[in-house]
This record gives structure tokens, C-alpha cells and sequence, in this order.
């Protein structure tokens, strides 16, 4: 009868080391080993992106040409990136035909940081960014790093965002 005992405690504790490291698994398996994912902005040396987001993630900075975002954990899965586009120089173009002078133009850097008012009418002299994304979709799996560059014949007008359209 002892040694019925002892069997039944060494299967107890065997199960119990079973449970934690699946446990402990499970956890690893988790935030840990999201992939890691970095966009690049390499459109165009006068074309700035902001607000990007894929599979969940969202980078709320400007990105000018050559940046990169900062790292971040997303869900592992496939799709597209999609932010938001502003070509300065065309911006520019725009506003010296209408012949408005615009101290904007001057410095790239005074147009990302220039915000949408709510009131912004045609004759406004704040850039809208423009809702794109890319043609291609990107693919991230547990454990990976992904450096997902976003170049300037991979992009289309993103539609199933709330506009401004036409540009």
C-alpha cells in the first residue's frame, strides 16, 4: 500500500511540473514573441507620412523620407499599411498657383506639424494629408523583425478611410 502512495505523489508532482511550464509557455508565447515591426518612410524627399498603422498598430509621429518609426510589438497576420500622405512640394504648387503665399512652404518641417482645424475651408492654409495605403500586403509571424519600407510605386488612395479624397 506504500508504494501506491508514493506512485500516486510522484504522478502529482509530475503533473504539476507538466502544468507550470505549460503554463509558462503560454505566457512566453504571448507579447514577448510578437513580432517586432519598423516602417520606413522611402517615398520621396519632399513626401511625409504620419499617423501609419498595420495589423493594430499605430505610429502616431511624422515620418520625413529615410525615417524610420519606432519599434513596436503587433499581432502576428498579414495586410497592408496605411497612413496618412502629405507631398509638400505639390502642396507648395497648389498654393503659389492660387497665389497665396504661404510661409508653410518654406520649411518642410512647419508643414508636418501644421494640424486640420475643423473649420478648414478651401482657402486654409493647412495642408491635408491624404489617406493611402500599400499595394502590397506584409506578412509577420511570431518571433519575427520586420522592417516594412514603404516606397512610392507600392502605395494607392485608401478608401476604406474616412477622407479627404481627390489627390
Amino acid at each position: 500500500m506504500k508504494s501506491g502512495t508514493r506512485g500516486g505523489a510522484r504522478s502529482l508532482r509530475l503533473a504539476t511540473a507538466v502544468s507550470g511550464l505549460a503554463f509558462m509557455a503560454l505566457q512566453a508565447s504571448c507579447g514577448e514573441v510578437y513580432p517586432e515591426v519598423v516602417v520606413v518612410n522611402e517615398t520621396h524627399e519632399r513626401v511625409l507620412l504620419r499617423d501609419v498603422s498595420f495589423n493594430g498598430c499605430l505610429w502616431d509621429e511624422v515620418l520625413s523620407y529615410g525615417e524610420s518609426s519606432r519599434p513596436q510589438r503587433c499581432p502576428p497576420g498579414a495586410g497592408r499599411v496605411h497612413f496618412k500622405k502629405l507631398d509638400v512640394t505639390r502642396y507648395c504648387a497648389e498654393r503659389a498657383d492660387q497665389g497665396v503665399p504661404d510661409p508653410l512652404c518654406g520649411d518642410g518641417e512647419q508643414v508636418a506639424q501644421a494640424t486640420v482645424p475643423a473649420d478648414a475651408g478651401a482657402s486654409s492654409s493647412v495642408p491635408l494629408w491624404f489617406s493611402y495605403q500599400t499595394i502590397s500586403e506584409h506578412e509577420v509571424g511570431y518571433g519575427d523583425f520586420e522592417r516594412i519600407e514603404i516606397r512610392a510605386e507600392d502605395l494607392e488612395q485608401d478608401f476604406s478611410t474616412p477622407g479627404p479624397y481627390g489627390h
